[in-house]
């Protein structure tokens, strides 16, 4: 008997050692969501989408096959003129909303809200009040919110959409409608969710409450909101994050700043916004957004995957509950600019339509057209789904997919609160200026301390500069009575038309010069030059941006840093 039972032991054993490795777990219960928000403006503009067979499909069939358990979409108050002409960017109504939500939760997935309380676009540089809640008080706009809200989830509902998360406002760390104090803003965002429970309650139904936040690379002012929303009594029971790698730092950055929220305020978390290129290619003949990238993945379908497979990873570790990618289905109406225009102005399948300018002239202006996120879409350019939706689908198994490496961890050396900024006033946000000082080699410097959030990358001011000349200039401020060490420098800047350019962030120290060359590719393209090491013995430093470039090139800098690391 003894030596059947050490048989079967020994047969256990080299059972267990020839047996395959275990895929590595991944929660169920995650979140996977996609937003869709443009869904019905590209299918009335002609936009097809195909499954993994190759048949044409319906792109909420496609996600809900992929194992997305989540829709996301926006809902302006009143994306259209007086002529009732769409502004574009989907024309998301309530009405849009109410109908691609009931299309999910027919094909079995909820659906998250994603209120701006604006008539068109609502993000860090723009919060304008709807047209309807023009000159209205902070008290007249609590009571208009509370009643859109309540009025536009009840329509969203009787549709037959599964609700089961409101966002309440996009984006909001410096403004909400128009409003840009913290506590009157945390205020609304406390009426909105007062709004959502009182809803939900009427109907029997349990329907989450969220605040959308982004720039994680400045923790100090998500503290800010957070804060006021408990002063304000903010019934609000998570955190949406926006984490694009490009702009907003590591991947370990955005775990400390989920396991901060969770512990220290107490709310559940997720990433509302996350998106990777598959091209740097264009797809409807109209600029990206993006047209180069610098990190740990490739501009590629593989390297796409390799990003939402790791915001997943990264965030579940921390105790996010989801991730939604952002511009999923926003796909090329077609490939030429001029077969397009028609339809972009017709069905709001573009970024903008011109009929936006009327209420949105600082942002829009001339600058209407195409959809610049297409080379970010989880379809190809012919809307053929690409390698993350099959991925997606082993997530929502219960596996993380196999041969998906977690990038080197990184430093945020570009992060505020890393450690004490010495630069003074690094985002010029301050009247007082003296400390900068503006050299040119060509005459007066071209340039203005520009009050426009837009153009800032913190804040409302930038270092802005332009010419109807060549330009050659440098920006600098010398920092005095540091301690000896090392310390690293970054700064950020932003721009376009350049033309013979030559831009470079340099730091000279110790009679040494430290530099980094960068270049402007586009509007709202953040670079952020950095040097690492710098060596500082007596006691003193200089920072600053070398820019030399033909006429016409324009840009910003903003927020220098300089710190010590030893």
């Amino acid at each position: 008997m003894k030596k059947v039972l050490l048989c079967l032991v020994v047969i256990c054993i080299l059972s267990i050692s020839a047996a395959p490795c275990l895929a590595e777990s991944f929660p169920e219960d995650f979140i996977l969501g996609v937003d869709v928000s443009e869904l019905i403006a590209q299918e009335q503009s002609g936009v097809k989408y195909y499954d993994a067979g190759g048949g044409e499909a319906d792109a909420l069939a496609v996600l809900a096959q992929s194992g997305v358990d989540r829709i996301r979409v926006r809902v302006w108050n009143d994306p259209h003129d007086a002529e009732g002409r769409g502004y574009g960017g989907g024309n998301c109504d309530t009405s849009v909303a109410a109908a691609l939500s009931a299309r999910a939760a027919a094909l079995g997935m909820g659906t998250l809200i994603d209120f701006h309380y604006s008539d068109f676009w609502a993000d860090p540089t723009r919060q304008l009040a709807p047209k309807a809640w023009a000159g209205m008080s902070p008290e007249e706009k609590r009571e208009a919110l509370y009643g859109f809200t309540c009025k536009a989830l009840d329509e969203i509902l009787d549709a037959g959409g599964d609700v089961d998360m409101v966002q309440v406002g996009n984006e909001t760390n410096y403004g909400m409608a128009g409003e840009t104090d913290t506590l009157v803003m945390a205020e609304l965002i406390a009426a909105g969710c007062r709004a959502v429970k009182d809803v939900a309650a009427r109907r029997g139904l349990e329907i989450k409450t969220c605040v959308h936040l982004t720039d994680i690379l400045k923790s100090s002012r998500i503290a800010e909101v957070l804060d006021a929303l408990d002063a304000a009594g903010a019934d609000c029971d998570a955190v949406g994050l926006s984490y694009y790698p490009y702009w907003h730092g590591s991947l370990d950055r955005l775990a400390r700043v989920i396991s901060d929220i969770r512990t220290t305020w107490k709310r559940d978390v997720f990433v509302a916004e996350t998106a990777w290129p598959f091209t740097l290619e264009d797809g409807d003949g109209w600029g990206n957004v993006i047209g180069d990238v610098s990190g740990p993945w490739p501009a590629s379908p593989e390297g796409q995957l390799s990003e939402f497979m790791n915001v997943c990873r990264t965030a579940a570790q921390a105790g996010a509950v989801g991730a939604y990618y952002w511009g999923g289905i926003w796909t090329p109406v077609g490939p030429d600019a001029d077969e397009n225009w028609p339809i972009w102005e017709k069905r709001g399948s573009g970024w903008a339509a011109s009929f936006a300018t009327g209420y949105d002239p600082d942002n829009v202006g001339e600058d209407y057209g195409g959809c610049a996120w297409d080379n970010q879409a989880l379809f190809d350019f012919e809307g053929r789904p690409l390698e993350a939706l099959n991925a997606i689908r082993q997530l929502a198994g219960g596996s993380f997919p196999e041969g998906v490496e977690a990038p080197e961890p990184e430093e945020d050396a570009s992060a505020e609160d890393e450690g004490e900024n010495l630069v003074l006033n690094p985002g010029f946000e301050d009247a007082d200026r003296a400390m900068w000082i503006a050299k040119s080699e060509t005459g007066e410097v071209p340039f203005d301390y520009q009050d426009y959030a837009a153009d800032a990358h913190g804040g409302d001011i930038a270092f802005h500069y332009w010419s109807k000349s060549d330009m050659d200039f440098t920006v600098e401020q010398t920092l005095t009575g540091l301690e000896d060490g090392i310390y690293e420098a970054s700064a950020w800047s932003q721009g376009g038309d350049m033309k013979d350019a030559e831009l470079t962030f340099y730091v000279i120290s110790g009679g040494e010069r430290y530099e980094q060359p960068f270049m402007n590719t586009s509007w709202a393209n953040w670079q952020n030059p950095m040097i690492s090491d710098i060596p500082v013995t007596g006691g003193e430093l200089t920072v600053g941006a070398h820019i030399k470039c033909a006429a016409l090139g324009w840009g910003t800098l903003d927020d220098f840093s300089v710190i010590k690391v030893k």
